[in-house]
């Protein structure tokens, strides 16, 4: 390297120049360029990271938060609604007269008292109540029953007569398994809904003179034999099964008394009724018309739809 100056040699770490004394020029230290970033055609490739760029909140979390908060909210006051419903319908139920009665029939019944001690609690009735503004109606329910001995169900079957319920069968089933049956209302008086008044019985020869002769079944000596109605407090207690009746039939063939000697207590009035209104051929002693007793059956069978 030489002296620009005066063109003298210059050694290679001399700063300045020994003839002429002129200062070196010194080399500047060399950068090399950042490599180019690299690129797809014309735009500038984005980093693959997303690195260093703000990330956005979603807003779904929030409002699957507050939808659980309101669903939350709407099932408790389901519940509350449903409690105070629930406390409403039993109070209304259980301050009725059907249940009041009921119950007094069923801790009057001293054999119920012997095996299942003071009863102490009686539940929400189960089943079906209809009262109506003529003062009829018809009640079938269960209830669970709490003894100071045992517990278990209470089932009953009534009907409503003259603005009066009246109590037709009443069990109750222990968890045992053993079964009480409980003493109905034994009012004659009392009388289901669907009412038949027979006939006055006739005056004393007035058919003419003669004890009235034994006739057995007389099912098959009927000329006319109506089928009874199902009653609908029997429907709704399932009850079902052959209902006997002892008649008398006087000397032109007609029922002159009729009574149910024997089946379900809810079907027996019906069958009586329809005992009335059967007609059979006279019965001839010697020529002579006689009255004859005997015994007609109903047979009660339910639907299996019903």
């Amino acid at each position: 390297m030489r002296c620009g100056n005066c063109g003298n040699e210059l050694r290679g770490d001399a700063r300045f120049c020994s003839v002429c004394g002129a200062p070196v020029p010194q080399a500047q230290p060399s950068f090399s360029a950042p490599p180019p970033a690299a690129t797809f055609g014309d735009a500038p490739r984005q980093p693959l990271s997303g690195a260093g760029q703000p990330r956005k909140k979603s807003g779904c979390g929030k409002v699957l938060l507050v939808l659980f908060i309101i669903g939350l909210l709407v099932l408790a006051g389901l519940a509350v609604a449903g409690y105070f419903a629930y406390r409403f319908a039993e109070d209304k139920l259980k301050s009725s007269e059907a249940y009041t009665h009921a119950v007094e029939r069923l801790k009057a019944d001293p054999e119920v008292t012997g095996k299942m001690g003071e009863i102490r609690e009686t539940g929400f009735p189960l089943g079906a109540f209809n009262e109506n503004a003529d003062g009829t109606g018809t009640a079938v329910f269960r209830m669970s029953v709490t003894g100071a001995k045992a517990s278990g169900n209470y089932d009953v079957s009534m009907s409503r007569a003259g603005g009066r319920w009246i109590m037709h069968t009443g069990k109750v089933t222990l968890k045992s398994g053993e079964e009480i049956e409980v003493e109905s209302d034994d009012d004659e008086a009392a009388k289901p809904p669907e009412v038949f008044e027979p006939p006055p019985p006739a005056k004393p020869g007035a058919t003419g003179p003669g004890k009235p002769i034994s006739g057995g079944v007389l099912n098959g000596k009927a000329i006319s034999k109506p089928e009874p109605a199902y009653p609908a407090v029997a429907k709704a207690a399932r009850a079902s099964g052959t209902v006997v009746v002892q008649i008398t039939v006087d000397e032109s063939g007609k029922v002159a008394s009729a009574s149910a000697v024997s089946g379900h207590p809810l079907l027996r009035q019906a069958a009586v009724q329809a005992a009335y209104q059967a007609k059979f051929l006279p019965t001839l002693l010697s020529g002579k018309p006689v009255k004859v007793t005997g015994t007609i059956t109903y047979n009660f069978n339910l639907p299996a739809q019903e």
